[in-house]
């Protein structure tokens, strides 16, 4: 019986066998061991520190959603609003200006954007150039320069 020829039986390869599984296992090691810490930028048992911008309505209960982080500032224009959610989040800094809430970007991990919907975008955007992680329901902007000007926050 002949052998059938293959185009690979002539072909030389420069890796072997057993240099590719040390690789393999030592790559696999790095990526269980290593990863982990690194990917933690914090305390995993730690709680996020959430603002939220709009707290009325719908705010109000975006903001119930995440009450079991930490709530560290309220910004609504109602000032009846924010002054009835303070009252669930009494350690939360009460600001009436969005733009001054990022003043202090330090003191929160998040946002949670509950405001108008032709004003999404202008909430987000700081929130998305400070590095923060944001949490806004649908449309995230009113017009295609919005979407432009919000995808080249990174």
């Amino acid at each position: 019986m002949q052998q059938k020829r293959t185009g690979l039986q002539n072909v030389s390869f420069p890796i072997s066998r057993r240099k590719f599984l040390r690789a393999t296992v030592v790559a696999a090691g790095a990526a269980t061991f290593g990863c982990p810490a690194i990917v933690r930028g914090q305390n995993l048992n730690d709680r996020l520190n959430i603002a939220g911008i709009g707290a009325g309505g719908r705010g109000g209960g975006n903001l119930q959603s995440v009450s079991s982080e930490n709530i560290v500032a309220l910004c609504d224009v109602n000032g009846a609003s924010v002054d009835a959610l303070a009252a669930k989040h009494p350690k939360a800094r009460k600001v009436s200006d969005f733009r001054k809430l990022f003043d202090h970007a330090d003191e929160f991990d998040a946002v949670v954007v509950s405001t108008c919907e032709h004003t999404h975008a202008f909430a987000t955007l700081p929130a998305l150039q400070l590095g923060k992680h944001v949490y806004c329901e649908k449309p995230l902007t009113h017009s295609v320069w919005e979407a432009r000007v919000t995808g080249d926050s990174r």
